[in-house]
């Protein structure tokens, strides 16, 4: 269930926005094709501010972004603020922890190549190997490396 939605229309006249609750969706009119990005909440309520954040990290990076439908263009995004309101996460002894107590891990993915290394088998085998590791002793939120959540070519 959403708990809020947010609408960013983009036009030949300018921005019209349409504010309700949670979510936010862009659609842009570019030469008459119709672009829409639209961000998904949880019926959770989003942290506005988490002090045991990793320094790099902020709560509106992108977690995932999905391609939805192509026309109009809809990207589904879910921020970090969205994603630790759905674990019910906390600061407690100054560590990330979700609504059980576990350490949350905030992981960077790497896969996001236009024309991929030679080794780029090896390397996505070895981020699979670090995840499996780390989801032994963390909650692992995995970041996307593509915040636009669209194709890369």
């Amino acid at each position: 269930m959403l708990q809020w939605t947010q609408r960013l229309r983009l036009n030949h006249s300018g921005w019209r926005q349409t504010i309700k609750h949670g979510t936010w969706v862009l659609v842009a009119s570019v030469a008459g094709s119709s672009i829409v990005a639209s961000e998904c909440a949880s019926s959770a309520t989003a942290p506005t501010e988490l002090t045991c954040l990793p320094p790099n990290i902020k709560l509106a990076d992108i977690v995932s972004a999905k391609l939805v439908q192509t026309d109009p263009l809809v990207i589904e995004k879910v921020t970090v603020a969205q994603k630790l309101a759905e674990l019910k996460a906390d600061c407690k002894n100054g560590k990330l922890v979700d609504g059980a107590g576990n350490e949350i891990y905030l992981y960077m993915l790497t896969w996001c190549w236009g024309n991929p290394p030679p080794n780029y088998q090896q390397i996505l085998q070895q981020q699979e190997a670090e995840l499996e590791t780390l989801r032994k002793q963390y909650t692992v939120i995995e970041m996307t490396c593509n915040p636009s959540g669209l194709p890369i070519s």
